[in-house]
């Protein structure tokens, strides 16, 4: 089995994961995407969501036939309850993808609210990380940092 490529946006829950997804695909709600001629299959909703859906989600994911994934991603590393979900679901990507993290550094209602630094640093030992930085980003803007993240990996 070859290892895909998959690429999460990364933030807590009511964070902008779910529009920045929707900017990416021009506010079409398609479960697959092109980005530079490359088919990916995206999972909207995160573990934040619907705790088990992204498990599953990856559960199901064949490399084979689906070797890029976009995905939104909540890092629940300081949520003693959420952990063991989110570290089996992170092991399982792994076995099966290279993974890449778009982390929204800033919630987006909020700017003075930010992804914890321990919580970016767990995730640097899954697969490369880049921080969105600037403060009150619109979607459109943070989903073409986005894209151009993703045209940079894949």
């Amino acid at each position: 089995m070859s290892r895909g490529k998959a690429f999460f946006v990364v933030g807590h829950k009511q964070w902008g994961k779910s529009t920045t997804l929707k900017a990416l695909t021009e506010n079409r709600l398609y479960h697959v995407w092109e980005v530079n001629s490359l088919r990916f299959v995206i999972k909207r909703m995160s573990n934040d969501d619907e705790p088990r859906g992204l498990k599953k989600f990856v559960e199901e994911l064949d490399s084979n036939i689906e070797p890029r994934v976009i995905a939104a991603l909540c890092p629940t590393f300081n949520d003693k309850k959420s952990l063991p979900l989110l570290l089996e679901t992170l092991a399982i990507l792994k076995r099966k993808y290279e993974l890449f993290f778009f982390v929204l550094r800033h919630k987006c209602s909020n700017p003075d609210v930010t992804v914890p630094d321990d919580e970016i640093d767990k995730l640097e030992r899954y697969g490369r990380v880049k921080q969105f930085l600037p403060e009150g980003a619109k979607a459109e803007k943070i989903a073409r940092a986005f894209k151009n993240f993703i045209s940079q990996h894949a």
